[in-house]
């Protein structure tokens, strides 16, 4: 019942060290930076003194880190899925099998996903010794982990589109990370010049429908979301009621629904559009071929 193409990548992958050197170096970058932050709470204070409470501070360094890795390791793991197969010249081979150009695309998904999904979870360690000291709590550290699983889905399925429109791998990874720029911090951008416009010219503040629909499509939107809501900060709210420090009219802004949950279902559709896409290319070069 497992997908061919996912048992026998997931093999191949497995028996390759550099994906054990990879899991390693991703779990000591977060481990040695775990580390100096908290040698520098305890030793480089004015009382030389260690305060639990700077454990918050650092469950929010490490999650955005983590969330920054993600997204420049995703397009590397999955940006070759299908352009890999045509430099070695053996996408024709794949094709000519009883699977449908879907559950290709599929089982090259789950197969790049479930590398990435491992480096998450050899983290989680590192998230429990905070847990110990008060810095946060299960239940919000596998919140923050699904939601960093969607994020990884989400750009892994592009980066498997742009495998299925480009031949080479260093221009579909290429693309993939323009994207990503362009979904995380363009979009921010045009947020905040959207309320500078409108809030300069009519003097009020935007609709807060164009302005959800701006940040649902950031991922690290979504995750500033999560960490407000669990650690009581108020950046949230104070980046919905941008707008408002450019017109004359005050009218805070709220969203009855959170909107990390906005931003992850976002991302679902996300991943079932260009999984659709890339299943679709795929169809039309079997044709040519």
């Amino acid at each position: 019942m497992i997908n061919p193409v996912f048992r026998k990548e997931a093999k191949t992958s497995l028996r390759n060290w550099k994906i054990f050197y990879a899991i390693a170096g991703y779990v000591l970058l977060v481990t040695l930076t775990a580390i100096v932050s908290i040698w520098q709470m305890m030793y480089n204070s004015y009382y030389a003194s260690f305060d639990p409470a700077n454990m918050t501070n650092l469950y929010i360094g490490l999650t955005v880190l983590e969330l920054v890795l993600v997204l420049l390791i995703t397009p590397a793991m999955t940006g070759g899925s299908i352009s890999g197969e045509r430099e070695r010249q053996t996408l024709d081979l794949l094709m000519v099998t009883k699977m449908s150009p879907f559950s290709i695309i599929v089982g090259k998904f789950m197969s790049g996903l479930s590398l990435i999904v491992l480096m998450v979870f050899a983290t989680m360690p590192i998230f429990a010794l905070l847990m110990y000291f008060g810095g946060t709590t299960i239940i919000y550290v596998f919140a923050v982990t699904i939601y960093m699983i969607l994020v990884c889905g989400a750009f892994g399925a592009l980066a498997i589109f742009f495998s299925t429109v480009f031949k080479k791998t260093v221009t579909s990874i290429v693309f993939t990370y323009i994207w990503t720029g362009i979904l995380c911090g363009g979009t921010m951008i045009l947020y905040i010049l959207s309320c500078m416009v409108y809030g300069n010219y009519f003097n009020k503040a935007l609709p807060l429908l164009p302005r959800v629909v701006m940040l649902a499509i950031n991922p690290a939107i979504g995750l500033i979301s999560i960490i407000c809501e669990q650690t009581g900060s108020s950046v949230m709210y104070n980046i919905l009621d941008l707008n408002n420090y450019f017109g004359q009219t005050y009218t805070p802004m709220t969203v009855p629904i959170p909107l990390w949950i906005i931003n992850a279902a976002v991302l679902v559709v996300f991943i079932l559009i260009f999984l659709l896409l890339a299943a679709r290319r795929l169809k039309k070069i079997s044709k040519k071929g």
